[in-house]
């Protein structure tokens, strides 16, 4: 079976984005089938039996396009994965940046203004050949790349509107200690607390535009 004539199987919440991956694969020869959900993909892929799997890492609430990567990893254990997402590295959403299977590739989208990447990518995949080239999240350069776990998890809080005193009830800790994680998170972030006339709204800002805007609790 040639590279071309494999079975792909795309997942991705964002139907816009979603068919125009579908297109694109489709004209190089390649059979598409996509799911919207991880609940979706899972009964397509009981029938489909795909060759590689093109992955979102968010897909709303539930697990995520990690979950569902394990889970086909399973089911299919010679499955090509490549994470095709807007997220610069795992751990800006509070997941574990170990916890990208072996042998994935990982593409932020900004990269599919040039259409070869992701059939190169899918290719290395398939071959087991997923070289720093293909995997943006060892590479990439962000605001948020000096930020510790603990403090992304206080920057998404406040991303989300929370006061210190809900990110406190959040965290079982005390207000005088939120205030200051959020103090060395915003340093962190490059946030100046001396110039910014609202740190808050500037560090959630930030936050939005390397992670997308977070998931409520």
């Amino acid at each position: 079976m040639g590279i071309f004539d494999r079975k792909v199987l795309i997942v991705e919440d964002e139907p816009l984005i979603r068919g125009l991956i579908s297109a694109n694969l489709e004209a190089d020869g390649f059979v598409v089938r996509a799911a919207g959900s991880t609940a979706e993909a899972r009964k397509v892929a009981e029938d489909f039996d795909p060759d590689i799997a093109i992955l979102d890492i968010e897909l709303g609430d539930g697990p995520t396009g990690i979950d569902l990567a394990l889970i086909l990893r399973r089911k299919h254990p010679e499955i090509a994965l490549v994470f095709l997402t807007h997220i610069p590295e795992p751990r800006v959403v509070g997941i574990d940046n170990r916890a990208i299977p072996r042998n994935a590739a990982y593409l932020v989208k900004d990269r599919m203004a040039d259409p070869g990447v992701l059939r190169q990518a899918i290719e290395a995949a398939v071959r087991d050949r997923v070289s720093k080239d293909f995997r943006d999240d060892k590479n990439v350069q962000h605001q948020l790349s000096e930020v510790s776990r603990s403090q992304l998890a206080v920057l998404q809080m406040v991303a989300l509107g929370l006061s210190n005193q809900q990110i406190a009830a959040e965290r079982g800790t005390t207000v005088r200690a939120v205030e200051n994680l959020v103090k060395r998170a915003f340093e962190a972030a490059g946030i100046d607390l001396e110039t910014s006339n609202n740190p808050r709204v500037t560090a959630a800002r930030e936050f939005i535009k390397v992670a997308g805007m977070p998931h409520g609790r």
